[in-house]
């Protein structure tokens, strides 16, 4: 499931996710994640907690990518090179590794892409890679300039609850016989 890992580097071979025209669809009137992208984004995360206990790190060693800018590398592996858009699969890669490291998808500064033909095992590898401060440098030609400001806490994401609702309430708004 990947290959023994440097401190800040996380790899991941994973299955192609679903393509762009079936990751949304529309609920009444609301483009909402699909339910293959859904499962992709679960099987994501299995994976991500398998790594992490298949490299004997505890859950909280995914702390290390939540303060950190990040440099994100996918291959694509397709059956054919042609019936597919090289970045029609990263939107939905990046936010479900994100997502399941608990990382803001916001600290990726640096994406790489790459579209290979493999017919008998189509297939994702990613590579998630802390970027050190001097990668984040800007050249301004008479020594380093300055970098992007160190990462704030991630916040946690409080969930609204949403009001209870009585049948008969439902059923007085949405008009039911």
């Amino acid at each position: 499931m990947g290959h023994i890992p440097q401190l800040g580097e996380l790899t991941l071979v994973l299955p192609l996710p679903p393509s762009i025209n079936h990751q949304y669809a529309t609920v009444q009137g609301r483009r909402v994640l699909s339910r293959a992208g859904r499962e992709y984004k679960v099987l994501v995360a299995e994976a991500v907690e398998h790594w992490l206990e298949q490299h004997q790190l505890p859950a909280t060693a995914a702390t290390l990518f939540q303060r950190q800018y990040l440099a994100l590398t996918i291959t694509f592996y397709f059956a054919t090179a042609l019936r597919r858009d090289l970045d029609g699969g990263l939107k939905i890669a990046q936010d479900a590794l994100c997502e399941a490291l608990g990382v803001n998808d916001n600290l990726v500064v640096e994406i790489h892409l790459s579209k290979r033909v493999d017919r008998q095992h189509p297939r994702i590898e990613l590579c998630l890679t802390v970027l050190s401060a001097a990668a984040l440098a800007v050249d301004q030609g008479a020594g380093d300039g300055p970098a992007l400001p160190v990462p704030p806490e991630p916040r946690r994401k409080s969930r609204r609850r949403r009001k209870l609702r009585s049948l008969e309430e439902l059923a007085t708004r949405f008009n039911w016989e």
